[in-house]
């Protein structure tokens, strides 16, 4: 669609630009990442398709002359053919702090949030968390304002060559729009870590506790088991197994710090997935005739 067509001030494909951000990832894997697809669309309701299409034609011809991405913020100059730079700003809230506890309080509840996250990874349902503490982690298009400098009515495409822009950065650093809605990733991940050691009193664990049977948790006296201590006496309840994510105290304590290509971490996964084998060889191992006399 050529600019004749369209009408608009867009960038023609043919200008070919120096030192400026070219949108360089496919429109299609934008649309369909995490984050990605949730961004975009809010900027559509708030510009339309149309100026959207325009805003992809600009910013794969290098219209965004720059952008600064801060909390609450996001601003950069964009620039048409033959015309000076125009300052554009999209505003998004930033979540106070009643809003930041009630998400640490629900992520505290599994270590599968801060495990992933210290990862770098987005975990499983992140929006749908947000969405359910009433936090969207992509505010609805009401909450979300954009403003041209001195633009008019049809400088949409503006907008939407800046949200084109951020959508690959979200493509290669989904958590960024953490610090966007008011806290790093990294402060969080500490903060769930505090979260955590508080609801444990002192004490980090990676599940809930189980509420077990008087009778169960009680057991015979000790100078009866002693060498058979670690066995379940009685029927233990059933409980529901819960996910967990795999060797995640390597996981918390990050990469090694140690210089060199020598893979620490997957040598004391393997070192502790060996001793879980050995650990539960011996638990399921038979009564011996020893072990089940009393002492």
């Amino acid at each position: 669609m050529s600019r004749t067509d369209i009408g608009s001030k867009a960038p023609r494909p043919s200008r070919r630009r120096g030192g400026r951000i070219r949108l360089k990832i496919e429109e299609l894997d934008l649309v369909a990442a995490v984050i990605c697809d949730s961004w975009l669309q809010v900027i559509e309701a708030k510009v339309g398709e149309r100026s959207m299409q325009e805003g992809l034609l600009a910013a794969k011809e290098g219209a965004v002359r720059s952008i600064s991405v801060e909390a609450g913020i996001i601003s950069g100059p964009v620039q048409a053919d033959a015309e000076s730079s125009l300052a554009v700003s999209i505003t998004l809230p930033v979540l106070d702090e009643s809003d930041w506890a009630k998400l640490i309080e629900a992520m505290s509840c599994e270590a599968i949030w801060a495990a992933k996250l210290l990862e770098n990874e987005v975990p499983n349902g992140l929006e749908d968390l947000f969405r359910g503490c009433g936090s969207p982690l992509i505010p609805c298009e009401s909450d979300v304002s954009a403003l041209v400098e001195k633009g008019g009515r049809r400088d949409g495409w503006r907008v939407a060559a800046l949200a084109w822009i951020v959508a690959e950065r979200f493509y290669r650093d989904p958590l960024g729009i953490l610090a966007v809605r008011g806290m790093a990733c990294d402060t969080l991940v500490e903060r769930l870590g505090h979260h955590r050691a508080l609801r444990t009193q002192g004490e980090a664990v990676a599940h809930p506790p189980v509420l077990l049977d008087p009778t169960v948790a009680t057991g015979p006296p000790l100078a009866e088991c002693l060498d058979t201590w670690w066995r379940p006496h009685g029927h233990l309840p059933d409980v529901p197994l819960e996910k967990h994510v795999s060797h995640a105290l390597l996981r918390r304590l990050g990469p090694s710090t140690l210089d060199g290509q020598f893979p620490l971490a997957g040598l004391l996964a393997t070192i502790y997935d060996e001793a879980a084998s050995e650990a539960v060889r011996i638990l399921d191992a038979p009564l011996t005739g020893a072990d089940s006399d009393p002492i």
